[in-house]
C-alpha cells in the first residue's frame, strides 16, 4: 500500500508542476512565389548562306527555316524580337545589316511582323507579340524564320560571320 501511494504522490507531483510549467510560442510567415514557365528554344545554332559572290542575293539553305518555339504560364504578354549581334564580318571588311533581312511565317494567334522582308538593321521591332490567351499556357508558339542576304557589288572576298539572336520578353 505505501508504494500505491508513493505513486499517486509522484503522479500528482507531476501533473502540479505540468499544470505551472512556462511555454512561449513564436510564429513567423512563410512565403513562396510559385513562377510560371518562360520558355525560349531555337532548332539550331547555326545556318550558312554557302557560297555567294559579290552582287548576288542568297537564301538561307534551310527549306524549313529556323523554328523558334515560345511559351509562358506567367499571365503576362511577351513579344519575340530577332537581330544581329553586329554586321557580317571578316576581319576588317563588314556586310551592313541593312542587306541582311528575315521574314517567316507564324501558327501563334498573336501579332507575327514577318510577312514581308525586315531588315536586321532595325532590331526594334518585335516579330511576335503574343495574345494575353498564349500568355498564360504552356502551349509553345512556333513561328519560322527565313533569312536573306545581298552581298554589295564593292564586297571583299572572305568569310563573314555574326550572331543572330532571338529575345523573349515579357
Amino acid at each position: 500500500m505505501k508504494k500505491f501511494w508513493i505513486l499517486i504522490c509522484i503522479f500528482s507531483f507531476l501533473l502540479i508542476n505540468s499544470a505551472h510549467a512556462l511555454q512561449a510560442t513564436s510564429s513567423m510567415t512563410v512565403t513562396v512565389m510559385v513562377q510560371g514557365t518562360f520558355n525560349l528554344v531555337v532548332n539550331t545554332d547555326s545556318f550558312d548562306f554557302e557560297r555567294l559572290a559579290a552582287g548576288q542575293t542568297g537564301e538561307m539553305n534551310r527549306a524549313d527555316g529556323v523554328a523558334v518555339t515560345g511559351s509562358s504560364t506567367g499571365g503576362n504578354p511577351w513579344y519575340l524580337k530577332v537581330s544581329a549581334a553586329k554586321p557580317l564580318t571578316s576581319g576588317s571588311n563588314f556586310i551592313p545589316n541593312e542587306n541582311f533581312t528575315w521574314y517567316g511565317s507564324s501558327e501563334g494567334t498573336g501579332a507575327w511582323n514577318g510577312e514581308e522582308e525586315k531588315s536586321l538593321a532595325d532590331a526594334g521591332n518585335a516579330a511576335y507579340i503574343s495574345t494575353p490567351q498564349e500568355a498564360d499556357q504552356a502551349d509553345k508558339v512556333l513561328n519560322r524564320f527565313n533569312f536573306r542576304l545581298h552581298v554589295p557589288e564593292d564586297t571583299r572576298p572572305g568569310e563573314y560571320t555574326t550572331t543572330v539572336m532571338f529575345t523573349m520578353t515579357e
